[in-house]
């Protein structure tokens, strides 16, 4: 537990440290975080992932640690659940559910972030509610990433929704590429923002603490997520997205 407690006062300061230096070189012009709302995306609570095993695993079951299927390069690899950003079991939310012509289908959240190919061929990570018919999405299709339009989209108010965060920020969802982040602008920078966390989980992973986390708390938004929010408003306002 003293290691755990210390590891944990490393992020903070780390963190800290972050905050306090961006707040004087942006001259203490961010936002006010003491006033911005946490806002966050999530995948339906009917969604799978795949585990490394092959087997399928309802999402509102991922625990810390569980090994799971993502991509990276367009190559099917392994990564590791972190930590359960926000969990609501009971309540209600809209969703945009997306059916591929390769009859993928996936629902998520408006802010949430899913990778398209663009007309360059590059991933563009965008949110859900911005995904056009059309518009292509990765998905896995016999062993092997395929990209595959879009033919339909509903909007959808479904119960349940979960926000898994993977090491590499990325992960399967019903065997559809996507983000673990949303509420933000830029994958690539929300990754950068969650370092630290994913830095304290392999430390305390290393030391033998299974849930550094504390993941099997009640449901609601994650306190990682409330300082991570607050951070990024006050040092980059304009990379987050609002309703």
């Amino acid at each position: 537990m003293y290691k755990r407690m210390h590891i944990f006062k490393i992020v903070i300061l780390y963190v800290t440290a972050i905050y306090h230096s961006y707040g004087q070189k942006s001259g203490g012009k961010g936002a006010n975080a003491s006033s911005t709302a946490v806002v966050v995306g999530c995948f339906s609570g009917d969604s799978s992932v795949m585990l490394t095993n092959g087997e399928l695993k309802q999402i509102d079951y991922l625990q810390t640690g569980d090994e799971i299927l993502t991509v990276d390069h367009l190559k099917i690899v392994p990564t590791e659940m972190v930590i359960m950003l926000d969990k609501q079991r009971s309540n209600q939310a809209q969703f945009y559910t997306f059916i591929t012509d390769s009859g993928h289908k996936i629902s998520l959240t408006g802010l949430h972030l899913i990778p398209i190919i663009s007309p360059n061929n590059t991933m563009n990570y965008i949110a859900a509610r911005e995904v056009q018919l059309g518009d292509q999405l990765y998905a896995l299709v016999n062993g092997h990433m395929k990209s595959s339009p879009i033919r339909n989209i509903s909007i959808e108010i479904k119960r349940g929704y979960f926000a898994p965060l993977t090491l590499t920020g990325t992960l399967l969802v019903n065997d559809v590429l996507a983000s673990c982040y949303a509420s933000v602008k830029n994958h690539q920078w929300a990754q950068i923002f969650m370092a630290p966390f994913r830095w304290y989980y392999r430390l305390a992973r290393f030391i033998s603490v299974n849930d550094p986390f504390d993941n099997n708390r009640t449901d609601g938004i994650h306190w990682a997520v409330q300082i991570i929010y607050q951070l990024t408003s006050y040092i980059r306002p304009l990379t987050l997205q609002i309703l």
